[in-house]
């Protein structure tokens, strides 16, 4: 179902919040293993770095389990299905140290064989959250095909069977879409910060789903998910805004995107732009 979202709370208390991750993330710098797709893996890799935590892309399965023991967090993102095995090897890993894990359903709308597996993983090692857009997110719940390609973003959801597809699975869900959802099964919240242009870059998804295992590193909660959402769409408009000065197409956009990130300050007041909506 389409949602009308306007109320908006707790601008300001999200800020510190926002600011606060963001700082312990430059302090402490975690180690995040990505298991991604090679058209987004550089991107991945130098978002991590832009924003003060540190990659490593190890992704052979002989080797994925024990450098998953050596991070602070996980993120499987299933265009790399091929690499299945390894995502296996090292979310069980991490599931046994209590390392948070981020699932990207990259291409789930549209493969049955990934559903599958991804379905697969969250059963057989679990996952903190899941990260996709409104197609992925809905093609799991359902267990189906859904919209795919330029559509994708446009499909409706129903936000009751997120609510208990989090509570079954206990895990956190972020749909992204023109308002981004977020729940934990009980609470179901907003954000309404993005710009268009972040939809037509490859791996402006793949990228958020790298933050968001920095993010959960710091702090394994909703209101973790939530800032690092906020984070992401304040950095695509402030990166869009720097595109448009320089007269710049997406290319621009993208590396505008990236240079955002690296230069967003804990003190900035552009967290104060949240919005993050808790009705």
């Amino acid at each position: 179902m389409r949602m009308e979202v306007s109320d908006q709370k707790n601008t300001g208390i999200f800020a510190e919040k926002i600011a606060s991750l963001h700082q312990e993330i430059q302090n402490r710098r975690p180690l995040v293993q990505c298991i991604t797709n090679a058209v987004t893996v550089n991107d991945c890799a130098n978002i991590l770095l832009a924003a003060g935590a540190s990659p490593t892309m190890a992704h052979h399965p002989q080797e994925a389990a024990e450098i998953s023991a050596g991070c602070d967090a996980l993120v499987c993102n299933f265009g790399a299905i091929a690499d299945y095995e390894a995502m296996k090897s090292a979310a069980l890993m991490a599931t046994r140290l209590g390392h948070p894990i981020v699932i990207d359903p990259v291409g789930v709308s549209g493969s049955t064989y990934r559903r599958t597996k991804c379905i697969e993983l969250i059963k057989k090692a679990g996952a903190d959250c899941i990260r996709g857009n409104y197609s992925e997110i809905a093609a799991l719940i359902k267990n189906d095909r859904t919209v795919v390609g330029v559509d994708a973003m446009q499909q409706q959801i129903d936000t009751q069977a997120m609510q208990e597809f989090a509570r079954q699975h206990r895990l956190f869900l972020w749909a992204s879409g023109e308002t981004d959802i977020l729940t934990d099964g009980e609470r179901l919240w907003y954000c309404k910060n993005g710009d268009p242009l972040m939809a037509r870059i490859t791996g402006s998804g793949c990228m958020s789903s790298a933050l968001l295992g920095a993010f959960l590193s710091i702090e394994n909660s909703l209101e973790s998910v939530a800032a690092c959402c906020a984070f992401v769409g304040l950095a695509g408009e402030l990166a869009a805004e720097k595109t448009a000065q320089a007269q710049g197409g997406t290319m621009t956009f993208r590396l505008q995107f990236i240079d955002t990130i690296s230069l967003i300050s804990s003190q900035n007041e552009i967290f104060l732009k949240n919005k993050i909506i808790i009705p």
